[in-house]
Order: structure tokens, then C-alpha cells, then sequence
């Protein structure tokens, strides 16, 4: 009986273990899409924003003078609104670099097409020009 609840035992660990692998992966899969993905991106970054300027707000007006009593507490606030003001912040410089990198992509796709097309207009024009050259011999 007790290797039959050692075994139950050991199996839900192995549950639970797994779990949390799965949980590690979803978080990281959920994390890869945000960045991703600019409308997730911007969405986090306007409503962490908003978060941090509440945060800013009630701890300097309402919650001043509780968190004033108690300096431990009050470190504690301000160390919590700090970090996420400095998670806005990165979220915003990785906002410019994507786009920024986004657009050298497009840039120089169009640019790449481009080069494309003026070679095929060049070909035709020859074309038309060696045409009209023989229909005048």
C-alpha cells in the first residue's frame, strides 16, 4: 500500500512538473507573440502606460501620506511604479527598432521590384525601338 501511494506520490509530481513546463512554454510562446506582432505590441505598451501613470497618480495623491508613514512600504511602491515605467520604456525602444527594421525590409523589397520593373521597361523600350528600326529599313 505505501509503494502504491509512493507511486500515486511520484506520478503527481511528474503531473506537476509537466505542468509547469507547459505553463513555462505557453508564457514564453504568449510573450514571443506580443512582441511579434505590433497590434499585441502597441496594445501592451498603451495599457502599461496607462497602469504606470495610475500608479504614478495614486501614489502620489491618494495613497501620499500612508506610504509616507511607512518607508518600506513606500520603497516598495515606488520600486514596483519604477520598473514598470522602466518595462514601458524598453517596450517602446523595441517598438522603434522593429518598426524601424520593418521598414528597411520594405524599403528595400520595393526597391528590389523596382530595380525589377525599369529593367523590364528598359528591355520593352529596346524591343519597341529595334521593331520601329526595322519597320524603317
Amino acid at each position: 500500500m505505501a509503494k502504491r501511494r509512493g507511486m500515486c506520490f511520484s506520478g503527481s509530481v511528474e503531473e506537476e512538473s509537466e505542468e509547469k513546463v507547459n505553463r513555462f512554454a505557453m508564457g514564453i510562446a504568449t510573450g514571443w507573440l506580443i512582441l511579434r506582432h505590433r497590434p499585441y505590441r502597441r496594445n501592451l505598451l498603451f495599457f502599461t502606460t496607462l497602469v504606470t501613470l495610475i500608479l504614478v497618480f495614486v501614489g502620489a495623491a491618494p495613497l501620499g501620506r500612508i506610504l509616507a508613514a511607512n518607508p518600506v512600504w513606500f520603497a516598495a511602491y515606488w520600486i514596483v511604479v519604477f520598473l514598470l515605467a522602466a518595462f514601458v520604456l524598453l517596450l517602446a525602444v523595441y517598438d522603434l527598432i522593429r518598426i524601424r527594421r520593418d521598414h528597411r525590409k520594405r524599403v528595400s523589397s520595393l526597391e528590389q521590384e523596382l530595380a525589377g520593373a525599369a529593367e523590364e521597361a528598359r528591355r520593352l523600350a529596346r524591343e519597341e525601338l529595334e521593331k520601329d528600326t526595322k519597320k524603317g529599313e
